[in-house]
């Protein structure tokens, strides 16, 4: 009984943990898009992929999305700075002036900035 009552526990902490950061990666990512979307106002979310992680992005990688960002992107985003090999990347769908948009954003390791990303 005391076993299954520490898993549930562990359970439950896990979900809050995951809930948290996936929130936290919601927020900066709706920064990130404020700052940097040429008309901010004409974006409407449609939806928010779960968060994942990866280890797989080289810097050569991070370099190229830099230069690639979709049209409705300003130039000269300042992105945040890799810390380590893991980034968090977080999936959106949106609307952009009535076109549908999706995106993977890549954030660092300590939760704080977007580090890179795509338009899919």
């Amino acid at each position: 009984m005391r076993h299954a009552l520490y898993i549930i526990i562990g359970v439950a902490l896990l979900l809050f943990v995951s809930c948290g950061r996936q929130q936290q990666a919601k927020s900066i990512v709706k920064d990130f898009m404020e700052a940097n979307v040429t008309d901010y106002s004409k974006v409407d979310y449609l939806d928010f992929r779960d968060i994942d992680s990866t280890r797989t992005i080289s810097d050569s990688l991070l370099q190229a999305m830099h230069r690639n960002a979709p049209g409705h992107f300003r130039r000269n985003i300042r992105y945040g700075q890799r810390q380590g090999k893991t980034l968090f990347l977080l999936r959106t769908k949106y609307l952009f002036d009535d076109d549908t948009c999706s995106a993977t954003f890549y954030i660092d390791a300590s939760m704080q900035e977007v580090v890179a990303f795509k338009g899919n």
